[in-house]
């Protein structure tokens, strides 16, 4: 008997050392490493794990490795095809992730509309349906769908954790004529809808348009800081000027005093709420959010010359929004997407230049652009529309807990 438990004792640190090593690999290689042995398949496929291994690679100062970003391609022709063109944040181990499932004849514009947690939820609009997806271990499930409103757009996914649930945010707001931020030129209709998934429940509930008393002025998918998802919307006043120099003909003129705002979605009570802006912000000003070493990040144009981006250190203290860095517009648009490793004299551009989109290397203390990662081609069967930063999981919603630690030890004592 005490021979046995000294076996047991052994088998037990084995399992222990083993489980700490596969939690820092990829999910990527823990899907081919299911194939090693049953204990490893059944390790690797616990629910517990796959909650483990998120955790962290959410903490751990290395998920800079991790990290992915993607893009969606809809191909079409016979046989219609919807992939994620994806690689690592530092260029490596490019791939192309297909989600394979009974299209209907022709597909055009997949989109994402948000991630979280390694799932994409994703939309093919010329099918009108919608699906969650781990483009990491391939399972992915349909979601019932709807038909969206024409106009601008935010959308986004998040993470309950006290309910363990997760859930997305679709918001449109339609003008019809002419319209922008500070004058309506003309316009006839207005509308706005806001509808919420919740995947426990397998549905989408509209809510009432007052509950968002915001505005879109371009649509965009949701950056994501400790599951919340959030965005840049803005308010506006109306005003109007008078001009009485000339006697003869006085007249007002109406315009709108424009504020811009990040709002984030509260995930429990299903409504929006504001972040608050540093003191210097210029309300005016549009800006576009992101995640930089794990922090809200906002990057501006306050003078056409340079691009500031600036980072939130602690979340909801405005006095913790510090200047991260600067650089030239000469490169053209550009928005950060991460930092592709832990040495932050690099980050990972998105730039735009006329048509052209390229994701690039830029060395910060060099000041010049390292390598190009991808051009954003436009081919005649490729529709491009979205991209997204995500990290590699491992976790799937619908997964029960079932594999206890005792099991897995008996699995290992058999071996």
């Amino acid at each position: 008997m005490a021979r046995l438990t000294a076996v047991e004792c052994t088998v037990t640190l084995v399992v222990e050392i083993v489980y700490d090593i596969l939690l820092r690999l990829p999910a990527k290689s823990l899907q081919r490493f299911k194939l090693v042995s049953k204990p490893w398949g059944s390790l690797i496929s616990d629910p517990n794990f796959a909650e483990s291994h998120l955790c962290r690679v959410n903490t751990s100062q290395d998920n800079v490795n991790l990290l992915r970003v993607g893009q969606m391609r809809a191909m079409m022709g016979p046989r219609p095809r919807l992939s994620l063109y994806s690689m690592d944040s530092n260029g490596l181990n490019r791939e192309i992730v297909r989600l394979d499932y009974p299209f209907g004849d022709h597909l055009r514009h997949a989109r994402i509309l948000g991630s979280c947690n390694g799932l994409l939820l994703i939309d093919t609009e010329s099918c009108a349906e919608y699906f969650l997806w781990n483009p990491s271990t391939g399972k992915y499930k349909r979601i019932p769908p709807f038909i969206q409103e024409d106009g601008q757009f935010i959308s986004g996914l998040g993470y309950e954790s006290t309910s363990r649930n997760y859930k997305g945010i679709i918001v449109s707001h339609y003008i019809s004529g002419s319209s922008s931020p500070s004058y309506d030129n003309y316009h006839n209709y207005e509308s706005l809808c806001y509808r919420v998934y919740d995947y426990r429940k397998n549905s989408w509930t509209s809510k009432d348009a007052s509950e968002f008393s915001y505005r879109i002025h371009t649509s965009s998918k949701a950056v994501v800081v400790n599951g919340v998802p959030h965005w840049c919307v803005y308010r506006r006043k109306l005003n109007e000027r008078h001009n009485d120099r000339n006697n003869s003909h006085p007249f007002r003129l109406f315009y709108f005093d424009v504020t811009y705002v990040i709002v984030y979605f509260d995930l429990k009570n299903e409504n929006f709420k504001k972040v608050e802006l540093p003191m210097w912000a210029t309300h005016e000003m549009k800006f576009d959010l992101g995640v930089l070493g794990g922090c809200l990040s906002m990057s501006l144009n306050p003078h056409g010359s340079f691009t500031e981006v600036w980072a939130m250190k602690e979340y909801g203290i405005p006095e913790s929004w510090t200047k991260l860095f600067v650089i030239s517009s000469s490169f053209g648009k550009l928005r950060p997407i991460c930092f592709p490793t832990n040495n932050r004299n690099e980050v990972l551009l998105k730039l735009r230049v006329e048509k052209l989109e390229k994701w690039i290397i830029f060395n910060l203390k060099e000041e010049s652009m390292e390598r190009i990662l991808l051009l954003n081609n436009y081919c005649w069967y490729y529709t491009d529309f979205s991209e997204c930063t995500y990290v590699g999981s491992l976790v799937f919603p619908d997964q029960e807990h079932q594999t206890n630690h005792e099991e897995l030890v008996d699995e290992f004592c058999t071996l």
